[in-house]
């Protein structure tokens, strides 16, 4: 199974967790010389990326695409020889507001969002300028997003506008998230309307960036690594004579105890420090990577006859079971998928009774409210459906972050933690997902260059 390199077998890596930082550490690592396995728990590769095919194309489970200013997505995928595969759009957005539509793409969207008042419409669009201006956040770290937009855009615009956008990732956690996560939005959105006379610049990739998934799954098998699915990693133990000890479980139930020298947990730290018990790390460690908690999401997606509306992404400032809309093919055109393809998605705590739903009743609830609320809705339109569950989808960012999320390194040295909670100042997203890949995977380098011979 290993290749050798100057007559030496190369030094072993575990990667837990096949997301796109899982899979793309993995080949950072496998091109740098070292042997890689990678576990993934679920039947595929490609965590929030992972894809299945529909209406004769792939496509995500839950909706995806990048934005110009994604470097480390595009260079990747140049990597992987797929860059000339994404291709750029300048969609149209809305709000839902009162059961009203509101066009919301470019600033004046804003100045006619008859919402709120004309004096604070003015606020918040010079709010977002600013933002995206601001390089240093420090000042907003010890803020809550609801006080800063409260404070910079006006009560009406906070109570219409923004707070439905915290609650449709944060839910009841929204007022007491931190001002930094905001501002890396407005940062981010402004970023990515340069070059598109005002209108947001969004790309996808044909034939999804599940193609990004599979290659990244070949290229580690090029080198001498493997994928495994399927395989849930169960507990990190020290061996006698060096390195570590992963042992799983497969499908089947039987065991399997894969030996390393070094392990990258790509995952959310209350799900590392469930499987780090015998690495004994310190109390004070296990409290700080657990302390982070995590929204979990629902995703309906339907494939119809015809679209819904004209826009591609529909933010839900009314109280609706689901929190945004996103219209895909609004984007990317219906051909690919011989119908058109709607999102529906919901962030929640597990405590939530939509949670434990089951995929019809979620389905019926949803269509229930786009019936109410949109005359173009019918359920005969719909082709197919589908609901996708992530557990750990969206870290809670609270005041001072940066100071109660771990960092990479662990108090085990040859042990690297990985996951989305690890992002930081920026949101969770693919982009960010490799860039973590990569300081994780120089982490591991370091690590073992120093590692004597065992």
């Amino acid at each position: 199974m290993g290749i050798e390199t100057a007559g030496r077998v190369p030094k072993t890596v575990c990667v837990i967790g096949g997301g796109v930082t899982g899979l793309t550490a993995a080949y950072r690592l496998g091109k740098a010389g070292y042997l890689v396995t990678v576990v993934e728990q679920n039947p595929e590769a490609g965590g929030m990326l992972s894809s299945f095919f529909t209406g004769g194309s792939r496509l995500e489970h839950i909706y995806h695409h990048i934005f110009t200013s994604d470097t480390h997505v595009r260079s990747l995928a140049d990597e992987l020889g797929l860059e000339d595969q994404i291709e750029w759009y300048h969609p149209r957005d809305a709000l839902l507001s009162g059961r009203h539509l509101y066009p919301f793409t470019g600033p004046m969207d804003l100045l006619r969002f008859r919402a709120i008042p004309l004096w604070d419409r003015i606020r918040t669009g010079l709010l977002v300028l600013r933002a995206g201006r601001m390089r240093n956040f420090a000042a907003l770290e010890q803020q809550t997003a609801a006080d800063w937009l409260h404070r910079q855009g006006g009560r009406r615009a906070y109570e219409t506008l923004w707070k439905p956008l915290l609650r449709a990732k944060f839910d009841t956690d929204a007022e007491e998230v931190s001002a930094v996560w905001i501002w890396n939005k407005f940062k981010l959105r402004g970023g990515s309307r340069k070059g598109g006379k005002g209108r947001e610049t969004l790309g996808y990739m044909r034939g999804s960036f599940g193609r990004m998934v599979d290659r990244l799954v070949e290229e580690i098998g090029a080198v001498g690594g493997s994928v495994l699915t399927r395989t849930t990693a169960l507990d990190i133990s020290k061996r006698e004579n060096g390195g570590y000890a992963v042992t799983c479980i497969l499908e089947d139930c039987s065991a399997r105890t894969l030996s390393c020298d070094a392990v990258v947990a790509c995952i959310a730290g209350r799900q590392f420090a469930n499987i780090a018990g015998a690495l004994r790390l310190p109390r004070e460690y296990l409290e700080k990577v657990t302390s982070v908690t995590h929204k979990a999401n629902l995703c309906l997606t339907l494939r119809m006859y015809h679209p819904l509306t004209d826009f591609y992404w529909t933010t839900i400032c009314d109280s609706l079971p689901f929190v945004v809309m996103v219209e895909h093919t609004n984007l990317t055109g219906t051909g690919p998928y011989r119908g058109a393809v709607v999102y529906l998605s919901r962030y929640l705590g597990i405590t939530d009774p939509l949670w434990t739903c089951t995929d019809d009743d979620i389905y019926r609830l949803f269509c229930g409210e786009l019936d109410r609320i949109l005359p173009s809705f019918s359920s005969s339109q719909v082709i197919e459906w589908r609901v996708r569950r992530t557990r750990y989808a969206q870290p809670v960012v609270l005041r001072d972050y940066g100071q109660r999320v771990a960092g990479i390194d662990t108090p085990d040295p040859g042990v690297k933690l990985a996951g989305m909670a690890q992002i930081y100042p920026q949101d969770r997203g693919v982009n960010y997902a490799i860039a973590l890949a990569g300081r994780a995977a120089s982490a591991v380098e370091a690590y073992l260059e120093e590692k004597p011979e065992s």
